[in-house]
């Protein structure tokens, strides 16, 4: 049994560093805020699509997440905890209650209503911060858990206010984000179904493509986490491990279908990863403490995002992956503790995500690749009836929240009819708004240059690739 002794000091104390560690972390944020100001409205302003109001949106929408926050921590902390005076100063001092509200602003839409920031915040403050305990006892990242209330309650209405699409944007893009890109595309895409849309990589790692308000720029965050790191504000080896994971098993899902290493690129520098990596995963009130439980964090992180991305109807997946991490951080310390002077305690947890790096790998990439060779997987014939030159097809095609089912009828070699039978998606509104079937039929002829709808990506991409999968049946492709 080891023996541990203790020795008195002198030791040296600093009563404030943690304001140190988040006066380092501001900083660190301050040219992805300005960056963000000017993606989002200056160049939109400079190309007459704003005002100057909406010119300074973005910078004001940034703001009004800390300043929301920081007052209803105040307003909580009054009316429940009962502080008044110095006592609710020094509270408010050393509770850090702009944080959640600032890194809530940053991973939102642009589109995102100021009312819907203000009820983002108060789940983040309230339900992901102070039912806990208040900073340093939450178990959930408080911002992502505010991100998460708006998305599954007001995600449908940010989409039809235009999602993640600056002003300048909606005329230049027509998805979402890079990663939503996948749901137009059969089988794992390709450069100029993936990248060429929004320039080239050049485009990912300077920021200039669509995203989260604060996400986008690949370059930023890779001096950020440099910043971070040489001050000791994060550790680096959840956000490498992390990223390295990711890149990893898509290098290897690319390698399958004969893709460059311009795809885990890609993958690394879409959805929010670089952000999530580097500021969301290494909160250090929800992440490991141990060495080896932050290793273990950072690759079951990386396999959880590529679970999420290539075997759910979601795209992104960061966000996700991190909170439900979160709930496996105690775990994870247990074992990293174990294992600090036993590593054969951690061996098991190695094993099992080196297994699952390779085997998810492997059968992802397989399948896909299969996918290309056998067609659409997501299509399928129900009933096919011809009568002459008049073909009356019932499909299902895999949209966003399940099958969507249609009745298609072809003549001539032309289809005259799409009439949606079934569907679950929550985005359809935004279809029949847009006349988007009627769009099809008429652009039938050159149907790859017919636009999937923004805000409405995966479903209105699914739709079209059942006209497309119906009529390559029709003319026995």
């Amino acid at each position: 049994m080891k023996n541990f002794h203790l020795n008195s000091g002198p030791f040296v104390q600093d009563k404030n560093s943690t304001q140190k560690i988040m006066r380092h972390l501001l900083i660190s944020l301050l040219p992805i805020i300005l960056f963000s100001l000017f993606k989002n409205g200056i160049l939109p302003f400079l190309n007459n699509k704003v005002t100057v109001l909406g010119m300074l949106y973005p910078l004001i929408f940034i703001l009004l997440g800390p300043i929301f926050t920081f007052l209803i921590e105040l307003i909580y902390v009054k009316i429940f905890l009962k502080k008044e005076d110095q006592d609710l100063k020094k509270y408010m001092k050393s509770s850090f209650s702009i944080f959640p509200g600032l890194f809530l602003a940053l991973v939102l839409p642009i589109n995102t209503p100021i009312s819907v920031l203000f009820f983002g915040s108060i789940m983040a403050t309230v339900v992901g911060k102070m039912l806990f305990g208040g900073f340093g006892n939450n178990v959930f990242n408080p911002a992502l858990i505010g991100y998460l209330f708006i998305m599954l309650i007001y995600g449908p209405m940010i989409a039809e206010l235009g999602g993640y699409l600056n002003a300048l944007e909606m005329d230049a893009f027509t998805t979402a984000t890079p990663l939503s890109n996948i749901a137009t595309t059969q089988g794992i895409g390709t450069y100029d179904t993936l990248v060429k849309p929004y320039g080239s990589l050049f485009n990912f790692f300077i920021g200039t493509i669509s995203g989260s308000i604060g996400e986008t720029s690949t370059v930023l965050m890779i001096f950020a986490f440099i910043y971070l790191v040489f001050f000791k504000v994060i550790k680096w080896k959840i956000p490498v491990i992390y990223i390295a994971t990711v890149f990893g098993m898509t290098y290897v899902i690319g390698t399958f279908n004969d893709l460059g290493i311009w795809y885990p690129l890609f993958q690394i520098m879409s959805g929010g990863l670089m952000f999530g990596a580097i500021f969301m995963a290494t909160d250090p009130v929800t992440s490991p403490t141990t060495p080896i439980g932050q290793v273990i964090y950072g690759l079951f992180l990386g396999i959880l995002t590529v679970i999420i991305r290539y075997l759910t109807p979601y795209p992104e997946g960061v966000m996700t992956s991190i909170l439900t991490l979160n709930m496996a951080v105690f775990i994870i310390d247990k074992i990293g503790s174990r294992s600090r002077f036993n590593f054969n305690k951690s061996v098991a947890s190695f094993l099992v995500a080196w297994i699952l790096i390779l085997s998810l790998s492997l059968y992802i990439g397989q399948s896909y690749k299969l996918d290309v060779n056998k067609g659409d997987s997501g299509f399928n014939i129900v009933e096919k009836e011809v009568k002459g030159d008049t073909a009356t097809y019932l499909v299902t095609q895999k949209g966003f929240s399940g099958n969507i089912k249609a009745q298609v009828i072809i003549s001539d070699d032309i289809v005259k009819s799409i009439d949606i039978l079934e569907i679950n998606d929550d985005y359809y509104p935004r279809i029949t708004q847009e006349n988007y079937v009627e769009s099809l039929i008429l652009g039938q002829l050159k149907i790859e240059n017919v636009d999937t709808i923004s805000g409405a990506t995966i479903t209105s991409a699914a739709i079209k690739n059942m006209m497309i999968n119906v009529l390559k049946d029709y003319r026995g492709e």
